[in-house]
C-alpha cells in the first residue's frame, strides 16, 4: 500500500526528545517531537517521529519554533489503542524573516 505523502507547517509544542534502539543489530537514532497545528478555534496535534541522519536537523528546534514536514501518517496498535503517528521524510525550520540577516 502507498502512503500518501504530505506537507504540513505547525508549531513545536515542546523541546524534541532524542533516544535510539536496536534494528538488525545496528543502533537507529530516532527523535520523537510533537506540533500543533491551529484551526480557526481548534487545534491539531501531531506526533512525529524522524529517523537515522535526519534526527541532526531537531538539535536546533525549541518550543514554539515554525516547522515544515514532509512525511506520512502511520497507525500504530499498542496495548489494545491506536496511535496515529507522522513517520518524516524531511523537515526544517521555518525562519521568521525578521531574524534572517541581509544578504
Amino acid at each position: 500500500m502507498k502512503q500518501e505523502m504530505i506537507n504540513i507547517n505547525a508549531n513545536l509544542v515542546a523541546e524534541p526528545t532524542f533516544s535510539s534502539f536496536e534494528k538488525d543489530g545496528e543502533t537507529v537514532e530516532v527523535v520523537n517531537f510533537a506540533l500543533v497545528k491551529k484551526y480557526g478555534k481548534g487545534k491539531e496535534y501531531i506526533n512525529c517521529a524522524a529517523y537515522g541522519e535526519k534526527v541532526e536537523t531537531a538539535k536546533d528546534f525549541e518550543k514554539g519554533d515554525l516547522i515544515h514536514i514532509f512525511g506520512y501518517f502511520k497507525d500504530r496498535e499498542k496495548d489494545g489503542k491506536t496511535y496515529k503517528n507522522f513517520v518524516v521524510k524531511s523537515y526544517n525550520k521555518i525562519e521568521k524573516k525578521e531574524n534572517r540577516e541581509e544578504e
